[in-house]
């Protein structure tokens, strides 16, 4: 069965894009468990590979364990160095080197390529955006596969402000914007792999526990069933000609879905990356300016901070500032 985790980076904030990201296993069946938990395991299932980011911050001197868990705890622990080397250990465990730029992580784990974002000047050479440097694991095909894991695919979907303000005069909510987004990337993933049954599990969406019409929408002509769920979650089977998806919404889900927090750790660094070239491109041109993350009162600082850049280089503010 497959076991996917999907999660966002970067709704809030006022510039920068919004990040979806995936992070899909094949898992071997479980002799005690039903089908629709299989994959639920994987963090007992490769214990001693990974561990919560609750560790020692000299953790970072050892190869492995690698902490695989919310981004915001392993950002706030670990550094951007934390985030990038939960995306390499998915590189090993697929037996390929990890990324070494922002370009080479968005040809790599994106469906788009880097020339999807170029018509904002800051992300026209993302090559300049590297991962920093950490100890690396080497492949681990080979004892991911010993546990009944196999780490199929990690994907990103970078949304930058252009695409996010046409998307929310489109469709005229923010929270649709982001469910949009995520269904076009499970889609895609479940494309990959057709007639395997799935386990997808993701993040409630604020205090929504409803999730049928929207399931209904994104897979029009499949039978879509609520199930029994604890509470605060929210479960469906959906029913298609070739396989069978039990979808899963759950709260705090990075905590609950190894699956998740390593799609968080994917969109967060992605997201991070695309803000460091942001920032690089306004140093350069305003060198006393403090970089930003994002978020809408630094935002805001940021905004009135680089005015006379966008205004002597004729920058339509639409490509840097959401319009929610």
């Amino acid at each position: 069965m497959l076991h996917i985790g999907i999660d966002e980076a970067g709704y809030g904030p006022l510039l920068g894009p919004l990040v979806i990201g995936l992070a899909a296993f094949r898992v071997q069946p479980s002799p005690v468990s039903p089908p629709e938990s299989w994959g639920c395991d994987l963090r007992r299932r490769l214990k001693d590979i990974v561990v919560r980011a609750t560790g020692s911050r000299r953790q970072r001197a050892r190869a492995l364990p690698v902490p695989v868990d919310d981004s915001k705890a392993v950002k706030q622990r670990y550094g951007l160095e934390g985030l990038a080397r939960g995306v390499g250990l998915f590189a090993s465990a697929m037996a390929t080197p990890p990324p070494a730029h922002l370009e080479d992580l968005i040809v790599r784990y994106s469906d788009r390529g880097p020339d999807a974002y170029a018509c904002a000047p800051w992300f026209r050479d993302l090559s300049g955006a590297e991962l920093p440097h950490y100890p690396w694991t080497g492949p681990l095909e080979e004892r991911f596969t010993a546990r009944g894991v196999q780490a199929l695919d990690l994907r990103v979907l970078p949304a930058d402000a252009p695409e996010l303000n046409a998307s929310f005069d489109a469709v005229r909510n923010k929270a649709g914007v982001l469910g949009m987004l995520s269904a076009t990337l499970l889609l895609s993933v479940l494309d990959r792999y057709p007639g395997e049954d799935a386990l997808v599990l993701m993040d409630r969406q604020g205090a929504r526990l409803d999730y049928g019409a929207y399931l209904a929408r994104v897979f029009p002509f499949a039978i879509v069933s609520p199930t029994a769920a604890p509470a605060g979650e929210s479960r469906y089977r959906v029913r298609l000609p070739d396989r069978l998806l039990h979808l899963r919404f759950v709260t705090r889900g990075d905590q609950v879905s190894l699956a998740i927090g390593w799609a968080s750790m994917a969109a967060k660094l992605t997201r991070e990356l695309f803000m460091q070239s942001l920032n690089a491109w306004f140093h350069e041109r305003a060198p006393t300016v403090r970089p930003t993350a994002g978020y809408t009162t630094d935002g805001r600082r940021f905004l009135e901070d680089v005015e006379s850049v966008l205004d002597g280089e004729a920058i339509d503010r639409g490509l840097l500032v959401r319009s929610r």
